[in-house]
């Protein structure tokens, strides 16, 4: 299994992501290895399909159930949450993408 954080430097939010991922992994008794995947152009965040950061992937999917296929590039990412905004993807997100890949 492959989890992937895309970030950018000035994102406010990666770090958080990166600390709940760990969280969610040593919560299903799973070694802590993210591969953390600087993103550091426009050109790169199209190549990579980067709807912004923090962008969370297992097995390169999102773990946004509906996540932007569209509107690539550097900027801070929105996730919408129960009606409010927040900056970073939910744990019980990522703690379902690894469920779902684990089967």
């Amino acid at each position: 299994m492959k989890i992937e954080l895309l970030y950018f430097d000035s994102c406010p939010n990666w770090r958080r992501t990166l600390n709940d991922i760990t969280a969610v992994l040593k919560e299903h008794r799973m070694p802590p290895e993210v591969s953390l995947v600087k993103v550091t152009s426009a050109e790169e965040a199209v190549r990579l399909a980067f709807p912004g950061s923090p962008t969370v992937r297992v097995d390169g999917v999102d773990v946004e159930p509906d996540a932007p296929t569209t509107g690539f590039g550097l900027a801070c990412r929105i996730y919408s949450v129960e009606d409010m905004n927040v900056g970073w993807p939910p744990k019980e997100w990522i703690a379902a993408a690894l469920d779902a890949t684990l089967g």
